[in-house]
């Protein structure tokens, strides 16, 4: 249990409140008081059926509750326990997580693709380049046949020429 020295109009008073950690609804709309009184000062409104976090409870009929860093007071008759459905939350959850299987194989699969495509990608860029290595070498060789070819030719004119030369001389 923890004390709360509340404030309300001119009389200050000590007030025993029992520690609580549970969420529960509105019955209809809810104004928070400053202190656990009805004439307080209005800190938080809560709509019908709002979820309210109750933090304590006091021993003459009042809530603590806190909202978005705001305390207040709430009279009992104002809140009803909220029964948690505990199987929908359990079919939620793993509806969640199947899809949560679902987005993370997706994303393996969409991985494995991109290997893929960059590993086919590296082998079209190697074929090519292999094709046009080819190309040139079978060039450069092409050339080098015909200037031996063309040396060999000339050579053999050359000794044609030499062996008529030979006949003239004869």
């Amino acid at each position: 249990m923890m004390h709360l020295d509340v404030s309300a109009a001119q009389n200050t008073e000590e007030v025993e409140i029992t520690e609580l950690n549970q969420i529960m609804q509105a019955v209809e709309e809810v104004e928070a008081k400053a202190a656990p009184e009805d004439t307080s000062e209005i800190v938080i409104t809560y709509a019908a059926g709002a979820p309210v976090y109750v933090t304590g409870e006091t021993t003459d009929g009042w809530y603590k509750v806190f909202y978005q860093d705001k305390e207040g007071f709430v009279h009992k008759s104002e809140l009803t326990e909220t029964e948690l459905d505990v199987s929908t939350l359990d079919e939620e959850l793993e509806a969640a997580e199947e899809e949560s299987k679902m987005v993370v194989e997706e994303v393996e699969r969409y991985r494995a693709e991109i290997k893929r495509s960059r590993i086919w990608g590296t082998i079209i860029v190697l074929l090519v380049v292999g094709i046009f290595a080819t190309g040139i070498i079978s060039t450069v060789r092409a050339e080098k046949e015909e200037k031996k070819k063309s040396a060999q030719t000339e050579g053999m004119e050359e000794n044609k020429e030499d062996v008529i030369d030979l006949d003239k001389e004869d």
